[in-house]
């Protein structure tokens, strides 16, 4: 046995569940009963980990923030110009969105479930945006450095819609369409 098999918990076996049947089902689809069953765990050691379930989608959108930034970062690290990056970025997403079956965006689809303003998932999703925004931004400031501000960020804030659209619509027509015209917008962009 591996030593973090070994370390393992209760509480990872139920993320571990609560994770994929929120991504597969959407988060209101899947309940508190459904995760316990499936990670043979009792209701007592779940409400000792999370007062609710609220708490434990908190904790789910978390984990998938630090998961999908990596695969994003993995994508785009290697490349040497912030041009790249942003090319790298939509690239990434169509490899990303084929490998799920254009299941989509953890947080968009949450968020379409979440009507709330103040709910603590739509804290954690706007968070997630708000840094994949901010990426844009780093890398359209680095590329087009001579360029007022005002432009730059005009620039990363169109990028980061065509980025974000192109996921919705990737999920709804599941084919590639939708991609390969954002990124046409991006290469004027750039």
């Amino acid at each position: 046995m591996k030593a973090n098999q070994e370390r393992r918990t209760k509480r990872d076996d139920i993320m571990e569940v609560a994770s994929k049947l929120f991504y597969e089902q959407g988060y209101n689809q899947t309940g508190i009963q459904q995760i316990l069953q499936e990670a043979d765990a009792a209701k007592g050691t779940f409400y000792g980990f999370f007062k609710s379930k609220e708490e434990l989608g908190v904790a789910w959108l978390k984990e998938r923030h630090i998961t999908w930034n990596g695969w994003l970062h993995a994508a785009i690290d290697n490349k040497t110009t912030p041009r790249a990056k942003i090319l790298a970025a939509f690239d990434f997403l169509g490899e990303w969105m084929q490998k799920c079956d254009f299941r989509g965006c953890a947080f968009l689809n949450t968020l379409s479930e979440t009507p709330e303003p103040d709910s603590p998932l739509r804290a954690q999703i706007t968070q997630h945006k708000t840094e994949l925004h901010e990426l844009f931004q780093s890398l359209v400031n680095e590329h087009h450095a001579a360029l007022p501000k005002a432009k730059r960020d005009q620039i990363a804030a169109t990028i980061f819609l065509l980025f974000e659209g192109s996921i919705v619509h990737l999920q709804n027509f599941r084919q590639e369409w939708p991609l390969v015209a954002a990124k046409k917008q991006v290469l004027n962009l750039l």
